[in-house]
């Protein structure tokens, strides 16, 4: 298999993806982080007992709040003539990335029961999971016409 192929290949998958408007992908966003909320929290819960279960309220809430703003940034900016696609990276930046770690930041270094049930480190789970999710639907909300 040469270059092309494999190129040819990595385009397809992305060409079936249906385009999806904001409303849509908001809706499958937040579908997504509920589904992945009871196993996460589960496992919290069985690691840290009751406060994990806080914990991974604040941290979903957190992450879904970034992706969300970061997919109506996507709808905004994201077919905006040639610097689109720049101010669509850096609105997801700023929401997506900045806001989660800077929360989960700021709520270790207080300290307190958040901090004790890790927090961080479920911040840094559901915002794995938030940026697939959201860069999937960020790719089809920008096929959608306008």
């Amino acid at each position: 298999m040469n270059d092309l192929t494999v190129k040819a290949v990595q385009a397809n998958w992305i060409e079936k993806l249906p385009p999806l408007g904001l409303l849509r992908s908001w809706l499958i966003l937040s579908v997504a982080m509920l589904l992945f909320f009871v196993p996460a929290a589960a496992i919290a819960f069985w690691l840290h007992g009751q406060p994990a279960i806080l914990a991974a309220i604040v941290a979903a809430a957190v992450c879904w709040l970034g992706s969300s703003l970061a997919l109506a940034g996507t709808a905004a900016f994201g077919q905006r003539g040639i610097n689109g696609p720049l101010y669509t990276v850096l609105v997801g930046l700023v929401f997506n990335c900045a806001l989660p770690f800077a929360v989960g930041l700021i709520l270790n270094r207080v300290g307190g029961p958040l901090a004790d049930a890790g927090v961080f480190g479920l911040i840094v789970v559901f915002f794995q999971f938030a940026l697939l999710v959201e860069t999937l639907l960020a790719v089809c909300l920008n096929k959608s016409p306008r």
